[in-house]
């Protein structure tokens, strides 16, 4: 998994597989993990000022990864064109996500956000014409249904729940789902620190000015200046764990795997979660949601034949 070479690794299937699997797995509990920890920060900084302070240390992270990169990998060809896709991801996927979620319920949100994995299959088909075996399509299938287990009690609240809010969730599930196979299309191009970095740098720019537009129309209070150093230095963890590990690890996961298969792995997310919430919340699952992820882990490990 050298970050220095310029050309993709071809390593044998076997090593292949077992970089793939544990990249993705990775990425899983990254972003698992580091959801609990966002829910936890939300309740003391603002949406738009934690996603300036996660993306800040994230990007810091990324760029001490691509070290033996750089600066000439940052002058590559196409490397423009690739950073530009961290618009979708993080950029527009996180902005709007937040947005929606204050407007509806967060069990709603994570209901949407199940059909990521079956929003990048039609994505990957419309844009690169890639049709998944009937297979992987089953799997991802019953991948959702677990997700909607563990996710269940927001089946019962879709009254309370926001239209606009809806909406706008859809989008940003949307927005992740290109992202993922836009991305498949360069993880080859680039060491995948570099293409991290680089994109999530365009992301940054993105947040800093949905930032400074939020605080000028003062539609949220409160300074990043204002936050105690404790509190800053776990808005700034949760960061790298989200966003640098999390997409660097994703990133060489998906160099080994097409969009569709990766977004089968992207269904183990809401299990970490639920340990995550376990072990730091002290939210204990309930027997639907256990039942729900032992179903997503099946689906997952069926869905390796086919990848």
């Amino acid at each position: 998994m050298s970050e220095t070479l310029a050309t993709p690794l071809a390593p044998a299937p076997g090593k292949r597989r077992w970089i793939a699997v544990s990249a993705m797995i990775g990425s899983a509990a990254c972003w698992g993990f580091a959801t609990v920890m966002s829910r936890d920060l939300l309740d003391t900084i603002s949406s738009s000022a934690l996603l300036v302070i996660q993306l800040t240390a994230s990007v810091a992270a990324l760029l001490l990864l691509a070290i033996p990169n750089t600066p000439w990998r940052y002058r590559a060809s196409g490397i423009g064109r690739a950073a530009l896709i961290g618009i979708l991801e993080p950029g527009l996927t996180y902005t709007i996500g937040l947005v929606g979620l204050s407007l509806t319920s967060a069990n709603s949100a994570s209901v949407i956000s199940a059909s990521e994995p079956v929003l990048i299959v039609l994505v990957a088909w419309l844009l690169l014409r890639q049709r998944p075996p009937l297979g992987l399509i089953t799997c991802i299938g019953i991948a959702v249904l677990g997700l909607l287990m563990v996710s269940g009690e927001a089946l019962l609240e879709r009254g309370q729940a926001s239209s606009v809010g809806d909406g706008l969730i859809v989008l940003a599930t949307l927005f992740a789902a290109s992202y993922v196979v836009l991305s498949s299309k360069v993880t080859g191009d680039f060491p995948a620190a570099t293409l991290a970095s680089a994109q999530q740098i365009v992301g940054l720019v993105f947040a800093v000015s949905v930032f400074l537009i939020v605080q000028t129309l003062g539609l949220e209070h409160g300074t990043i200046a204002s936050l105690s150093p404790g509190m800053l230095a776990y808005a700034a963890f949760s960061g790298v764990i989200q966003y640098a590990l999390a997409f660097w690890l994703y990133l060489i996961g998906l160099r080994y795997l097409s969009p569709a298969a990766a977004g089968l792995w992207l269904t183990l997310v809401p299990i970490f979660g639920l340990i995550g919430a376990y072990v730091w919340l002290h939210e204990v699952p309930t027997g639907l949601m256990l039942a729900g992820a032992a179903l997503i882990i099946g689906a997952v490990v069926m869905g390796r034949s086919h990848e």
